[in-house]
C-alpha cells in the first residue's frame, strides 16, 4: 500500500480528457489523479460540463485514497517504532552467536562462551585461517567445569577474521577433551533498518545469527 493505490476513475465530459488508464494495470498516483482531476475540469466543454454525481463520486474516491494512504503511514510509523524498541531491548544485554568465526584487531578478539563438561588443568584456543593453518594460540589455563566467558585479548595473530579450535587436558592429566565454544559479546549499539544489524564487539552482527540472550555480568 503507498501512494499508488488508484487504478482509474471514470472518464469526464472534458474534450480529449481521459482519467481512465490507456493500459487498465497502468496504476497513478494522489498526486497524478488530482492534475488529472483539475486539467478535466479546465478542459470541459462550457455547453456540456460534468455530470455533477459523476464529479463527486471521483472526489469521493481522491477523499478515500487519501485515508488510506494516512492509514498506511501510521501503520508503518507504528511498525518502525516497534523495530526500533525490538532492536533497543538488546543493548547492554551478552549475546550467543551462531557465527564460529572470531574477529581479530589490533590483538584483540572479543569473547568466547566456553562449556566444559568437566574440570581441565588447562584450555588453549588455536587460531585457524581460511587455508586450515594454525596462525596462533592462547593459553588460558586450568578452568573449572560448567560454562564461562572468556576474553580473547593480547593475541598475537594478525587481524583477520578466524576459526577457533579449543582443546582442554584433564584436570588429572588423563588425557584431553573439546569444550563446546561459542561467540559471544555484549550489544552495544544496533544499525536500524531493512536488516538490522546488531554491534557486538565492535562488528556488526545480523539478528538472525543471535542464539540466545542474557543479562551481561559486569564481573565477566
Amino acid at each position: 500500500m503507498g501512494n499508488d493505490l488508484i487504478t482509474g476513475a471514470s472518464s469526464g465530459a472534458a474534450t480529449g480528457v481521459q482519467l481512465t488508464p490507456k493500459n487498465k494495470n497502468e496504476q497513478i498516483g494522489k498526486d497524478e489523479f488530482l492534475k488529472l482531476l483539475v486539467t478535466q475540469l479546465k478542459n470541459q466543454d462550457p455547453e456540456a460540463p460534468m455530470d455533477s454525481k459523476e464529479f463527486a463520486v471521483q472526489l469521493a474516491q481522491f477523499t478515500q485514497v487519501e485515508k488510506l494512504i494516512s492509514i498506511d503511514d501510521k501503520l508503518t510509523a507504528q511498525s518502525d517504532a516497534a523495530s526500533l524498541g525490538s532492536m533497543a531491548g538488546y543493548l547492554g544485554h551478552r549475546v550467543i552467536l551462531n557465527s564460529g568465526n572470531v574477529s581479530v584487531s589490533g590483538g584483540q578478539g572479543g569473547q568466547i562462551q566456553l562449556d566444559l563438561s568437566r574440570a581441565a588443568g588447562n584450555v588453549s584456543v588455536q587460531f585457524v585461517n581460511a587455508n586450515g593453518d594454525v596462525v596462533g594460540e592462547k593459553q588460558l589455563g586450568p578452568m573449572t567445569a560448567g560454562k564461562q566467558f572468556v576474553d580473547l585479548s593480547e593475541l598475537t595473530v594478525p587481524d583477520g577474521s578466524y576459526q577457533i579450535k579449543v582443546t582442554a587436558l584433564d584436570q588429572m592429566g588423563g588425557g584431553s577433551f573439546q569444550p563446546t565454544a561459542s561467540i559471544a559479546g555484549v550489544v552495544s549499539g544496533f544499525i536500524p533498518g531493512p536488516s538490522p544489524k546488531l554491534i557486538v564487539g565492535g562488528r556488526e552482527v545480523a539478528v538472525g545469527d543471535v542464539k540466545e540472550v542474557s543479562v551481561a555480568n559486569p564481573l565477566g
